[in-house]
């Protein structure tokens, strides 16, 4: 039976962000006002810092003070690592999500990696969408008792098999309900259409229209989930080396990218996350 994400429980922004979300709306933007709001919430506060110095953002020394994130790294940068603390805090009520938010780290990192190949996609956006990318399955988890034996015992790990299996056990896909997250949090259209059109990727990509901004972003997810599988086991610990992309050479046409190249940067790319 089919139900619509908005039968099911999804955690409702934070009133701080709130606040957050209307200042950065301002035409000018105070910054010193922000800070003070964000110190409010003395944990949202410590994630953001602890994310601020993580080696994505290639700082040089550790940064103590959220005043000094915002000059070294701009506002909309800092606001955009205060929204993904503040899901992750929001998240990490649900349950133990350690290994989780671990395969999304890595898969972020990797997005911003490859976003930086290209000049017109916007590396911050691309990071946000990796650590994003699968944030339907914690709420699974939430709304569905035994979600997790079933993704230990699913036959088939690739995205198009576990969006199809989902379906057919919920009525609903962890895609559909991250997908709705994203719009409750109002993240960008962007990062919400590429989470939710994962399973669609093929037909999606094909298409001529005016969505290359969004196909641009999902290749660059689907591109990095592949080679994020290459690094480590997925947190559904699959025993089999089993390809989430069935067929990358679509994903590789539209960036303009011939499979040689893409195995090489993958190469670098996991050498660089083994150092």
């Amino acid at each position: 039976m089919s139900h619509t994400p908005d039968s099911y429980f999804i955690p409702s922004r934070p009133e701080i962000l709130i606040q957050l979300n209307k200042l950065m709306n301002n035409q000018d933007i105070d910054v010193d006002q922000i800070c003070k709001v964000l110190k409010q919430d003395i944990a949202l506060f410590s994630s953001v810092l602890a994310t601020v110095n993580t080696p994505y953002f290639g700082l040089a020394r550790k940064i103590t003070s959220l005043e000094h994130a915002v000059t070294l790294l701009g506002i909309n940068r800092v606001f955009t690592i205060v929204r993904l603390a503040a899901l992750r805090n929001s998240l990490s009520t649900l349950g133990p999500l350690e290994r989780f938010w671990d395969t999304g780290a890595d898969v972020a990192q990797i997005c911003g990696i490859l976003a930086r190949r290209f000049p017109d996609v916007n590396a911050d956006d691309a990071y946000t969408l990796g650590m994003l990318h699968d944030c339907g399955l914690p709420l699974m988890m939430h709304n569905f008792d035994g979600y997790k034996k079933f993704l230990e015992h699913i036959p088939c790990d690739s995205i198009s098999g576990l969006h199809l299996a989902q379906l057919e056990q919920y009525g609903v896909s962890h895609y559909d309900l991250g997908f709705a997250l994203t719009k409750s949090w109002n993240l960008p259209e962007t990062t919400g259409e590429a989470i939710r059109l994962q399973p669609e990727y093929k037909e999606f990509i094909t298409l001529k229209d005016d969505q290359d901004e969004i196909r641009t972003q999902l290749c660059i997810l689907l591109l990095a989930k592949e080679i994020s599988r290459k690094y480590r086991t997925y947190w559904r610990v699959s025993k089999q080396d089993i390809p989430l992309i069935s067929d990358l050479e679509p994903i590789l046409n539209f960036m303009g990218i011939c499979d040689y190249d893409f195995f090489d940067f993958r190469d670098d790319i996991l050498m660089m996350m083994e150092t």
